[in-house]
This record gives structure tokens, C-alpha cells and sequence, in this order.
């Protein structure tokens, strides 16, 4: 417990942000093919990458950006086909998932936080008593982010805060931190409610952008943005589309609205990919 207080003020301490855009800024900069690869069979073999299943580009990746934020071949990943599916958002470990309890969502056993902060706008309260799945993407794991429902997205949340790292010690020992660190929130509404996806910034993540909206980013300087688009111009979206891209492994939190949803019999800790049914829609 001591051990655990003591690197949660070592991260307190350091100077979180600087770090990572100097860690993103590294990863923009070319180097030797030669070197890349070395780099990213090293990378591979740490972190469980699966290179076969990666669209490699006929030069290579130029630089540790590319390889982080790389693709999949087609055919890599099956979208569970059932109409009334919820699939997961991304290749990932479920941290936890159940009831939103009022304004309460569970981070690890013992240790919550609200809804409100995590989503500082009206939009929480679609949420309240409500559904949540938590995935923890590793820094091996494909970093782009898709859609776990169908429908259209009605806007999103950029949220600057601090880059706390969401290794597990932190999560168990920190309260309130996926409120406290960056967000960027995508607002979807379907025919059977109201869903966001909540993508979680941290240590070293360089950026967060999204795929339907290339002005949007975590930039240096960052403003609180929230925008709700246009009825017109609200991007339709299938389940299994890409909607965002981590530059490196964080957390994804999905919140649901209340009634909306069936979980699966998943287990905390258990592995997911994308695409993979996690639930029914129920309305």
C-alpha cells in the first residue's frame, strides 16, 4: 500500500504533459528502415504485437507514429453480424463493466467516480443509471478506436486534463482518475438510446484524434471544446467503423442509457477484440 502511495506522487510529481509531447514528438521523427525494424521486433515481441495481422506499407513504417497507429488487414477483425449486437470498441482487457448507480461508476473495487466529471456537461444526465464497460487497451494492442453501435454521431467533448498513466495500480489506487486525466468524447445516438465513447488520454500518449472530425485533437494548447453538430451534418456511423485513433494504448469508458443494454457474462480481465459481441440492445 505504501509502495502503491508512493508511485501514485511520483506521477504526481512528474511533469506528465511535457513528457508526452516530447514522447510524441519522437515518435513523428524518420528514421532508418534498418533501425525501424529492429525497433518494432523488439516492440513486438515485449508487448505481444501480432504483425501478421498489420497492413505494413510496401516501405515500411517511417516512423514509430506509423507502427503505433497502424492498420489491419482486411478481414482481420469480424463485426458480430446480430442487428440488436454491441461489439467492442477495441482490441482490449475489460476492466469493469455494470451499472452506472445515480451519478456513480465503479474505476476498481472500493473506488468510484461520477459521471458528471467524467462528462462535465448536460449530455451526463442521458447517462444516469445507465450502463459502463471499461477497456484498458496495453501498448501492444491495435490503437484505433471504433464504433460499437450503429447510428449517427451527434458530436463530442474535448476535455484537457492531466496524463495520469492507467496502469492498474494507479486505477486502484487513485480515485476519480479517468475524471481527472484528458478525454475526448464522441456522442452517438441510435434507435435505442444515447451512447458515448469516452477515450481516455495518458502518459505518453501523444494524441487522441478522431476519424469523422480531422480539427479535432489534443493539440499543446487546448482548449474545453464541446460541439454538438448540425442535424444535417451529424455523421452516420456502422458499428465496427473507426472513429478515433490512440497513438498509444490508454482506456476506452462506453457509457450506455439506462435500458438500453445487456452485458454479456464477461469477466474482469478477460481479452476482447474488435468487433466482438459484448452485449444486446434491448429497446
Amino acid at each position: 500500500m505504501e509502495n502503491t502511495k508512493f508511485k501514485i506522487l511520483i506521477f504526481k510529481i512528474l511533469p506528465k504533459g511535457f513528457i508526452s509531447r516530447i514522447f510524441g514528438y519522437t515518435s513523428l521523427i524518420p528514421l532508418p528502415q534498418g533501425l525501424m525494424k529492429k525497433i518494432i521486433a523488439w516492440y513486438s515481441v515485449k508487448y505481444g504485437v501480432n504483425l501478421a495481422e498489420a497492413e505494413i506499407p510496401a516501405e515500411g513504417f517511417k516512423n514509430l507514429n506509423k507502427f503505433f497507429t497502424r492498420t489491419l488487414k482486411s478481414g482481420s477483425r469480424k463485426i458480430d453480424e446480430d442487428k440488436k449486437s454491441v461489439v467492442a470498441a477495441t482490441d482490449s482487457r475489460v476492466d469493469q463493466y455494470g451499472d452506472i448507480t445515480d451519478d456513480n461508476i465503479l474505476q476498481a473495487k472500493g473506488v468510484d467516480y461520477s459521471l458528471r466529471d467524467l462528462i462535465p456537461s448536460i449530455e451526463a444526465e442521458k447517462f444516469i443509471n445507465g450502463k459502463y464497460i471499461t477497456l484498458y487497451l496495453s501498448p501492444g494492442d491495435y490503437h484505433r478506436i471504433h464504433s460499437p453501435v450503429s447510428g449517427k454521431i451527434t458530436g463530442f467533448f474535448n476535455i484537457p486534463g492531466k496524463l495520469y498513466t492507467v496502469q492498474e495500480f494507479m486505477v486502484k489506487g487513485f480515485k476519480g482518475l479517468f475524471a481527472v486525466n484528458e478525454r475526448l468524447i464522441t456522442y452517438i445516438e441510435t434507435d435505442n438510446g444515447a451512447v458515448a465513447v469516452c477515450k481516455i488520454g495518458a502518459i505518453n500518449v501523444g494524441k487522441i484524434s478522431l476519424s469523422y472530425d480531422h480539427s479535432v485533437t489534443n493539440k499543446f494548447f487546448r482548449n474545453k471544446n464541446e460541439k454538438i453538430y448540425d442535424e444535417d451534418k451529424m455523421p452516420q456511423v456502422k458499428k465496427g467503423d473507426e472513429i478515433g485513433i490512440f497513438n498509444l494504448g490508454s482506456t476506452v469508458i462506453i457509457l450506455f442509457e439506462e435500458g438500453m443494454v445487456k452485458f454479456n457474462d464477461l469477466k474482469d480481465g478477460q481479452m476482447v477484440k474488435m468487433g466482438e459481441k459484448i452485449g444486446t440492445l434491448l429497446r
